[in-house]
């Protein structure tokens, strides 16, 4: 092992990753000021539209025809409207719930990946998956306290974004690296542009000076995470990246804090816990495993 692949693998992945987390925790936090100021479908459509023009801005000259070029269109489809769907929920969520718990919540993603790949994917669920997924499911249990104020209808917006981006990631694990990342989060803007292009004369309010500023940079925050999330994973693999998944939790508990004046209290940090715990399982066994093979 090379001291460059050691480096790539060791160093910059989980720096991407990390990375990666704070643009999320960044556009969920601009997603939630804005959610409070203009409509919401217009929100996604606009943060869509920026990120898609982004992309072609930077791409196209250079790769040309070849960014359209897919294998996968009916995949490629069912991504972008998984990710569409999760950024319809997750705004729904963030407008209603404060930004920390609903991104604990968006964490259960990995577990419900664990209990569709049994069915979908025909792998063999081993004991500690299931310890894992229970795990989670507490920690859900622990931060919406049933009887308490965040057990509410609006608890299934976050719910179902981490179904949404379970599926999301199992379509983007399909892939097997066969499509170029550009294309693909071409593909992702584009659907989300084209289906809820037809709704914007209904729903459009015209933003102000600041409001476009800040969906502008929703916009290019959004598509930057994806594109270094992608980079990432070409240093290091998926369970070695895992855990630094969750230093997303301490970025939208501090931009909560310092933008929201909103700060987790010690039963919520209880419940987050729980469920990085769950996940960190997950990731240390499957990485132990892959290290063994």
């Amino acid at each position: 092992m090379t001291d460059t692949h050691v480096y790539r693998t060791r160093v910059l992945g989980p720096l991407l990753m990390c990375l990666t987390c704070l643009c999320f925790a960044v556009l969920d936090t601009l997603i939630k000021y804005l959610s409070h100021r203009l409509p919401l479908t217009e929100v996604i459509w606009v943060r869509y539209a920026v990120q898609t023009l982004a992309i072609a801005v930077l791409f196209v000259p250079k790769m040309k025809g070849r960014i359209l070029r897919t294998a996968n269109p009916r995949l490629q489809a069912l991504r972008g409207m998984c990710l569409l769907g999760a950024s319809l929920l997750v705004i729904n969520g963030l407008s209603r719930l404060p930004l920390t718990e609903t991104t604990a919540v968006l964490f259960l993603a990995p577990l419900i990946i664990t209990l569709l790949s049994g069915p979908l994917l025909g792998e063999r669920i081993k004991p500690v998956d299931w310890i894992a997924v229970t795990l989670g499911f507490v920690g859900v249990l622990v931060i919406v306290r049933p009887g308490g104020g965040l057990l509410t209808w609006a608890i299934l917006f976050p719910v179902g974004t981490a179904c949404c981006n379970a599926v999301y990631q199992m379509v983007t694990r399909s892939f097997h690296s066969a499509e170029h990342p550009v294309t693909t989060n071409l593909y992702t803007g584009l659907v989300g542009v084209l289906v809820l292009a037809p709704l914007m004369p209904f729903v459009w309010q015209w933003p102000t000076a600041e409001q476009w500023g800040v969906l502008v940079l929703a916009g290019l925050v959004g598509g930057l995470a994806h594109y270094i999330i992608t980079k990432a994973l070409e240093c290091s693999s998926a369970a070695a990246l895992g855990p630094y998944g969750y230093t997303q939790l301490v970025w939208a508990a501090l931009l909560g804090f310092f933008v929201f004046g909103a700060l987790p209290d010690a039963v919520t940090w209880l419940g987050i816990a729980v469920i990085a715990s769950s996940g960190l399982l997950l990731s240390i066994y499957h990485l132990v495993a892959a290290r063994r093979s």
